[in-house]
């Protein structure tokens, strides 16, 4: 599988409910929606905000993005590929 990049410098929360595909470091294949979580240390909007995207019943996430960083999304450590399927 190849990682076409689709992800890599669109807005975390618009790729939410986007059916994929991510390859782990150990071959491991998932595949399904990816769902959104938005994480501040407090509940002000200045205080640094992480937003991640996992698959539904997958401890760990397979996007990451910190603070709307301008470098854009990263793929988690695990993770060496990731894909959209449909």
């Amino acid at each position: 599988m190849e990682d076409n990049g689709f992800w890599r410098d669109v807005p975390p929360i618009n790729l939410t409910g986007r059916r994929c595909r991510a390859v782990t470091e150990h071959g491991t294949v998932i595949e399904g929606r990816l769902e959104y979580t938005l994480s501040r240390a407090t509940q002000l909007p200045d205080e640094p905000a992480l937003e991640q995207l996992s698959f539904a019943d997958v401890l760990q996430p397979v996007i990451l993005n910190l603070n709307g960083d301008h470098v854009g999304n990263r793929l988690c450590t695990g993770y060496v590929s990731l894909e959209e399927v449909g």
